[in-house]
């Protein structure tokens, strides 16, 4: 490869790494909830699952604050999860669609101490 290749090859690489570390850092200071899809279909078995990845960030943290994630079903029944961030205000956690879950949109509220600081939502299909 001559020279010129290789150099615009790293550069490349420099810029999209600069570009990420820059988006990343940018998250970082606001407080956001995200699902990894926003349409699930509901399964067909009893004895199958879907799981939603819920994730995001809690703009200044308090370490071992804890943290409420509300669950509106479509019926305005509710489920509550609580757990902690990172250190760093990430948030992670799991929440699973079986065959038993409701039909329509979900909401999804992230609380800390009563206070409502981001929403998300998603949808469960009807299996076709």
């Amino acid at each position: 490869m001559s020279s010129k290749v290789i150099l615009s090859i790293l550069f490349g690489i420099i810029v999209v790494g600069l570009t990420q570390h820059g988006f990343a850092e940018e998250n970082k200071e606001i407080t956001f909830i995200a699902v990894n899809e926003p349409e699930f279909e509901q399964p067909q078995s009893r004895y199958s699952y879907q799981e939603i990845v819920i994730y995001g960030h809690i703009q200044d943290y308090n370490r071992g604050q804890p943290i409420t994630f509300m669950i509106n079903f479509p019926d305005e029944s509710q489920y509550e999860i609580n757990t902690y961030a990172a250190r760093s205000g990430d948030i992670y956690t799991l929440y699973h669609i079986t065959n038993d879950s409701q039909i329509g949109v979900h909401n999804i509220l992230l609380k800390i101490n009563d206070e409502v600081l981001a929403t998300t939502s998603f949808e469960i299909l009807e299996n076709q």
